[in-house]
């Protein structure tokens, strides 16, 4: 039996088709698709599709990947490179399936994987038959959409006491971030919005956790840690400098200076988060307070360094 490789994703994206999210992300310049939910969006049988797709590892060229999820937990999706799509969804005769679910597989066959490919080719979606922008400049009202069923369904995973709690806090998050609605967030901060959303955090999601004492941090510690993340941000910050000079002259270290600079953003967000709440109170003027203040700077205000000549 063939093994099958296991990826890290990168830049884990939300992509709107047909009412639905559709989970892709790249790794090593590949663009993948998550094949789950497509087959549940489809309404056909995961254990099928999934034994389908394993049995013709050859074919398919499936991978495990490490993806977060909707639920904005880190999960292992069984998932396809995005040019082998069409291959699966015409692989599947229309006049095979239930008749409830034929128009939907061949909407998916005439149309999904060119919305996918614009995605990751043109940077943004566009459906000529369901896309119609509420406002100019603004998300779609399938983007809309997207972001209202991400904070419902993570709302909705919460014990019940907790849910409408959890929901406004996401709610107030985007607004709070954003300064607007979330019908009036512009086309370019739709993908940070989804994010945002899938990891605010939400009392009763990590009720374990929250039960632990949380140890507080000399100045010293806390400064060590800062310097640690301004290293990661900053490299982070060099890595998407260097790739298009890669690119261009054709270097095979290309594609892995793409994965370095996109694939650490969520985490090095998250760790943003945790320092934050961590350093809140520390006093700068103790003896072993910050020795390097323009990260702590950074750090504050969510900023990458404008240019690697400047580090």
């Amino acid at each position: 039996m063939n093994s099958i490789a296991i990826l890290e994703a990168v830049n884990t994206s939300y992509v709107p088709f047909n009412g639905q999210q559709i989970i892709t992300a790249m790794a090593a310049g590949v663009a993948y698709v998550a094949m789950k939910p497509i087959v549940e969006n489809l309404g056909m049988s995961w254990g099928t599709q999934q034994q389908k797709l394993m049995k013709q590892l050859d074919k398919f060229k499936c991978i495990h990947m490490n993806m977060v999820a909707a639920d904005g937990k880190l999960r292992k999706l069984l998932c396809l490179p995005l040019k082998k799509l069409n291959g699966w969804l015409f692989s599947i005769n229309p006049e095979k399936v239930r008749a409830d679910i034929r128009d939907k597989l061949i909407q998916y066959q005439e149309e999904c994987f060119s919305v996918l490919h614009d995605y990751w080719t043109k940077g943004h979606v566009v459906n000529p038959r369901k896309a119609k922008k509420a406002l100019p400049g603004k998300i779609t009202t399938e983007q809309q959409e997207a972001i209202k069923q991400l904070v419902m369904s993570r709302g909705q995973s919460l014990p019940k006491e907790k849910q409408a709690k959890a929901m406004i806090t996401m709610w107030s998050s985007l607004k709070s971030h954003f300064g607007c609605s979330y019908k009036e967030i512009s086309e370019e901060q739709f993908t940070e919005a989804l994010s945002l959303a899938a990891r605010v955090p939400l009392e009763g999601e990590f009720i374990g956790k929250q039960e632990k004492k949380t140890n507080e941090l000399s100045a010293k510690e806390a400064n060590s840690l800062v310097w640690l993340w301004d290293y990661a941000n900053r490299s982070q910050a060099l890595f998407r400098e260097l790739y298009p000079a890669l690119k261009q002259i054709q270097s095979n270290y290309s594609g892995r200076c793409y994965d370095y600079g996109h694939e650490f953003s969520y985490v090095i967000g998250m760790a943003r988060d945790v320092l934050i709440n961590h350093t809140r109170d520390v006093d700068i003027n103790e003896p072993d307070g910050p020795t390097n203040l323009s990260a702590w700077m950074r750090l504050k205000n969510k900023e990458l360094p404008p240019s690697v000549h400047n580090y």
